[in-house]
Order: structure tokens, then sequence, then C-alpha cells
């Protein structure tokens, strides 16, 4: 039984009774082909002190709560689930959930260890995240696109970067959750070894990302105006769709001073653009502080 199914099965049990009419309604018709729960008369519907016995029952050897009273079970891994049920996959996270994947220019330097670079082109290695006991580069980079991670030797990068551990950000598809990447890259923030570092599209929402990801640097085009002027063809969409970003940017009172700047210069332009074009077009990187008063490395 899903997370919505539990919760309004719940409702119903502690609101109505047996032998109640109750209005028909989608999930119950969902109860009924899942557990064969109550029974339909035109227009309504009903259950049994049986149905109710047999349900909680069924409920207790899915998930191991009694749906009258607990809540519903936190997610665990497929894993762990197989210890217990044949359906493994029943209220299990994505199996990457708990892997990053990272990259490096040259070699990747962690627990004291050293793992040669593919010879292939590669975005990485996918990792298990709590594995990594420490990491023997000095900078940590927070990536956003994807694209990105297979091309880093590309990048005009500065000098102090060409040694740094690359951490990909992930996205919104389920196989892909940004969460462990966040909570990986700030396991390392109050560690005076490292400097954090956040490459972010040059748009509003990457804007936000580099306040808000508790980094100390944003990467980003050292000339911002130059690179929001590079002519491309199309219709900016980017700038249009990110709304809400925009409205929390207006919100912050202090931005740091690159991050002001650029915003400032796409409020006036309506243009954005992507870590991609800096990568083709070969812009120069800077490493701009994230500081509120804004200071350049």
């Amino acid at each position: 039984m899903k997370e919505g199914l539990f919760n309004k099965t719940k409702d119903l049990l502690l609101t109505s009774s047996t032998g109640d009419k109750i209005p028909t309604k989608e999930y119950l018709k969902q109860l009924k082909e899942d557990f064969d729960f109550g029974s339909f008369s035109g227009s309504s519907f009903s259950y049994s002190l049986t149905d109710k016995i047999h349900l909680i029952a069924e409920v207790k050897q899915q998930l191991g709560v009694q749906i009258e009273f607990d809540s519903y079970p936190e997610q665990k891994s497929r894993y762990d689930n197989s210890k217990t049920n044949r359906a493994e996959k029943l209220n299990s996270y994505p199996v990457s959930r708990d892997f990053i994947l990272i990259n490096s220019i040259n070699e990747l330097k962690i627990n004291q260890g050293v793992i040669a670079k593919s010879p292939l082109s590669s975005l990485g290695q996918s990792v298990r995240a709590d594995e990594i006991d420490s990491i023997e580069h000095s900078y940590i980079v927070l990536v956003e696109n994807l694209t990105l991670m297979a091309n880093l030797a590309a990048l005009n990068l500065p000098e102090s970067l060409r040694d740094a551990l690359w951490v990909y950000r992930g996205d919104v598809k389920p196989s892909q959750q940004t969460g462990m990447a966040y909570q990986f890259f700030r396991r390392w923030k109050d560690n005076p070894c490292y400097k954090l570092v956040c490459f972010s599209d040059l748009d509003p929402k990457g804007i936000e990302i580099a306040y808000t990801c508790e980094a100390d640097y944003w990467l980003s085009p050292a000339d911002c105006e130059a690179a929001i002027a590079i002519e491309l063809q199309g219709i900016e969409q980017e700038w249009h769709k990110q709304t809400q970003s925009r409205l929390y940017l207006h919100r912050q009172q202090q931005l740091p001073a690159q991050c002001q700047l650029a915003f400032s210069l796409m409020n006036e332009q309506h243009i954005t653009l992507k870590q991609e074009h800096m990568l083709s077009h070969n812009l120069k990187l800077q490493l701009f502080s994230l500081k509120k008063k804004g200071s350049v490395l």
C-alpha cells in the first residue's frame, strides 16, 4: 500500500464506522481491487467488521504498522526490505539514493587512496556517499548539469580547480535525486581543509543554487556581461520559466556581489546562459566569493 492510499484509508477508518454509507471515491475502488475491502451499492460504499479486521492484518503484514494508529513507515532500502518482505520494492527508496556521481580531471583522491581516471570518456564514478571518509582534494565543486561531468578537462578553469573533486548535483528524476549530493557536499563545509565551490547556470535558478548550497565560491564566467551577450539562435525560455527563483532573489537584501551583478544584467536583458554554452564557447571561468559583500579569489 502506497502512502497516499494509506493516509486516506486511515482517515476513513477513523471517521466512519462499519455499516456507514460512504460516498464513492476513486481510492475506495483501489482498496476494493487491492484488498477486497468493502462493497459498493449504487453510489455508496460500506465495509463490515470482517473487512476491517482483514485490511488491518494485510497492512500490518505488508508495512509492519497498525493502520489505525501508526504513521506510514519510513522508506527502507530494497536490500533491507528483502530481509522480511517478498515485495522488496514496497515503500523502498530508489537504489541510487545512497550514491553520488563524482569525477576529476586527473585521478580521484579519496579515503587516502588514488583511483586512476578511466582512459575512456566518462561521467565519473557512482559511489556510495557514506563510504567516503576523507577527500584529498582541496576544492570540492558541485556541478548543476550532467554534460559538464564528462567534459571537465575542456573547461577554461582557474588553475586551482585543475585538481578539484567534482560532484554532480543531480536533478528531479527519481534516479538522480539531489538530496544525497547536497548532503555530501555540505558535510565538508566546516572543515578548513576544503573550499566548496558551486558551478551553476547563469540564470536565476543557478544564482539561487549558488546562494543557498552553502558553498564558499561561485564558479561563473569572468566577464558576466560578455557571456550574457553571446549571440545564440532560438528564443530565450529559461528567464520566463524561472519565476519562483526570480521572486526569491528579489527578496534577498544582500546578495553576494557577483550574484547581484549577474541578476541585475538578467533583469535588464531577460537573457540567461547555460553551463553547456560556457563549455562550447570556451568562456574563461572565475571563482567569486559567496560572502555577502563579495570578493574575488
